[in-house]
């Protein structure tokens, strides 16, 4: 059992929630470690909001821990965070709706012309929180409730109150936090943002209304990650704050498909297995980069004997004056040759992989398309070369998992890394720091790798080399590989001809 929820028994054992009405009995089982997938709380469902009929949200037994937490004098914030799939958008959204409807109650506001705001709802983005967040709540919430106006999005309940939404990228919306008076506010993935953004959002709970002063709360949500919110909710708890994890096994709509996804996703990431189903927050170093530096590492010693050998040319073009070309010959994961220089003329790189295809057997050459990439394509289809453009903002072949193709082709390689499938002998330091350098997250649920412009502004330079060689072992699996005495792989075993090149491609 979680220290704080053990505190959470005894701290409030004669509260009552004005929402959600809880017996004795469940309110001991709500401490309970609930490892089953029928944890719905049938007392949590009694909720009496007159002025909604039908509304009854049903809320997990940690849900419920989370709103009656909140509900007790001494508690300004909660950190409802931890694994994935615990239900913990749809809570901040009901426990915003509800905050909302106490105030209204409590201070018998009736319909004005400017409602008055009450609390605000964001995440890092703007755009997240409109593509996801606000979704949510437009599901849960009751329509005939509130209606939406304004960009960013102002939720208007009952023409009484309202809530304040948006991005904490919105230098506007943060500026305006030095005068907002809010008796709330709720952040959705809070592990994207830093303390000095939530600092001034923490100092508008200060709503007096009719000359009654509200008590400031705060909900964050989030998945464990290193963060400041690490250190104040749970190494080092603040006093009025409080942690209690989120698990997916506390949601009863998952299907198990959804935890066998996650164990598929992350299973070379013991530690991230365990933060994601089990909410733990340890042991998170390097927790979001895609390519672990000791992978790295690892496959500078190994020696891999392939049944086959396969040879390919690969290409990432340099886009801006200060990014480098950068081509490699393969053979199988171990690079045979680089070219490397700065920007040049599209016909230039053009004929060195066609000079280098034909060292190596009409060798399949694989190009990166964003950008200039598409010029040089269509000149080595000119010339009869075997070619596979790779475009990284196009659809994965796994939507549902990957954001694009680049985030499948970047987890495809930490795969690959991770279980000692690349043999990479004489790595250049460039290309080993820049292998370990592209995080991940998670955006409306899919895996989404850092863009090269963001590692470009955060670095001070574009990961070339580790895109050509990430594109070059992606495209290996389109490759006819030669068996290792000499002959086609997929020849007959009663053929004599010899191996003719006949590679397979994805052209344009």
């Amino acid at each position: 059992m979680d220290a704080n929820e053990h505190e959470i028994d005894h701290a409030d054992e004669t509260g009552e929630l004005d929402w959600v009405a809880v017996s004795e009995q469940d309110e001991g089982a709500e401490v309970a470690e609930d490892t089953g997938k029928d944890q719905v709380d049938p007392a949590a469902q009694a909720v009496e909001i007159g002025e909604v009929p039908g509304f009854n949200p049903v809320f997990t037994k940690r849900q419920t821990i989370a709103r009656r937490t909140l509900k007790r004098e001494a508690v300004k914030e909660v950190l409802y965070g931890g694994a994935k799939g615990g239900g913990k958008s749809v809570f901040g959204c009901y426990w915003c709706f509800l905050q909302a409807v106490d105030i209204i109650r409590d201070c018998n506001i009736k319909p004005r012309t400017h409602p008055i705001p009450v609390g605000f709802m964001g995440r890092k983005r703007g755009v997240d929180f409109t593509n996801t967040t606000l979704e949510t709540w437009k599901r849960f919430i009751p329509e005939e409730a509130y209606v939406i106006k304004g960009k960013p999005a102002e939720i208007i309940i009952w023409d009484r109150v309202k809530i304040l939404t948006g991005g904490l990228d919105n230098s506007e919306i943060v500026n305006k936090f030095n005068s907002a008076e809010y008796a709330f506010y709720f952040i959705d993935q809070a592990e994207e943002v830093d303390r000095e953004q939530i600092g001034e959002l923490r100092a508008t709970t200060r709503l007096i209304i009719n000359g009654q002063k509200l008590p400031g709360k705060g909900l964050f949500t989030a998945n464990p990650a290193p963060s400041f919110l690490k250190d104040e909710f749970i190494l080092n708890p603040r006093q009025g704050r409080v942690y209690i994890p989120a698990l997916p096994t506390d949601n009863p709509y998952l299907g198990d498909e959804y935890i066998d996804v996650l164990k598929d996703s992350f299973r070379h990431r013991p530690q991230l297995l365990k933060a994601y189903l089990e909410g733990c927050w340890d042991e998170l170093g390097g927790y979001n980069q895609v390519i672990r530096d000791g992978w790295v590492d690892n496959a500078a010693n190994i020696t891999l004997y392939p049944p086959t050998t396969k040879h390919l040319i690969t290409c990432d073009p340099a886009r801006y004056g200060d990014d480098e070309t950068v081509i490699y010959a393969l053979e199988n994961t171990r690079i045979k040759e680089s070219e490397i220089y700065g920007k040049k003329g599209l016909m230039h790189t053009a004929n060195v992989l066609h000079v280098l295809s034909r060292k190596y057997d009409n060798a399949l050459i694989v190009v990166d398309v964003c950008g200039l990439g598409a010029g040089i394509v269509d000149r080595l289809i000119e010339m009869g070369d075997n070619v596979l453009g790779i475009d990284n903002a196009s659809r994965a072949e796994e939507p549902e998992k990957f954001f694009n193709k680049r985030a499948e082709i970047w987890c495809a390689a930490g795969d690959a890394f991770a279980g000692g499938d690349v043999e990479l002998r004489d790595i250049d330091p460039k290309l080993k720091g820049q292998l370990a350098t592209p995080t991940y997250e998670f955006r409306n649920g899919k895996i989404l790798i850092e863009s090269k412009a963001d590692i470009k502004k955060r670095l001070g330079n574009s990961p070339d080399r580790a895109d050509a060689y990430v594109n070059g072992l992606y495209a290996l699996q389109f490759v006819e590989g030669r068996l290792v005495g000499g002959k086609d792989a997929y020849a007959d075993d009663y053929e004599d001809e010899p191996y003719g090149g006949n590679y397979s491609a994805m052209g344009m």
